[in-house]
């Protein structure tokens, strides 16, 4: 009877303790870039009306390489699609400061109808420095990573306000 019992002690103990969470595979970063960058910078810009918006604009200036494609950018914990030209990568990723406000707060539901919900950032997943930035890709169906460093700040925008209404 000890001896089962200790036994069933010994197997429950262990299936306690030696069960693992699950965990995600380590994202890897490539050491030889997928483009030749050169000169990356990042710009800060406000708009000039209320409601405007604010945001971080990162340029990667890239020679051509047709086989390449980036897909997205990870910049100060944020995630976003890119825009690219013939030799320009642009993330676009919006801040907080100056939102759009627009919400109706009523007693009446239908008064609140039409407010819009607030869309959920994209996080990412990598803890950078405030000058990195991280681009996404992919080669074969495998998603691949790779870090830039030393972004240089550039000039911030501050958009002027709307133009005078024509009197």
């Amino acid at each position: 009877m000890k001896l089962v019992s200790a036994l069933i002690s010994a197997i429950i103990f262990f299936s306690i303790f030696n069960c693992k969470p699950a965990q995600e595979p380590l994202l890897q970063f490539q050491t030889t870039p997928p483009l030749d960058i050169s000169a990356p910078y990042y710009t800060s810009w406000v708009a000039g009306v209320e409601g405007g918006g604010s945001g971080v604009n990162v340029f990667l200036p890239f020679k051509a390489n047709g086989k390449t494609v980036i897909d997205s950018l990870h910049f100060r914990g944020q995630k976003t699609a890119v825009e690219t030209t013939d030799k320009l990568i642009i993330g676009r990723f919006k801040g907080v400061s100056n939102p759009k406000k627009d919400i109706i707060m009523s007693a009446e539901p239908q008064d609140e109808y039409n407010n819009k919900m607030e869309l959920k950032r994209d996080v990412s997943p990598f803890n950078l420095p405030e000058n990195a930035c991280v681009i996404s890709y992919s080669i074969n169906g495998k998603r691949l990573y790779y870090k830039v460093l030393n972004l240089k700040k550039g000039e911030s925008i501050a958009y002027p306000s709307a133009p005078p209404k024509n009197r």
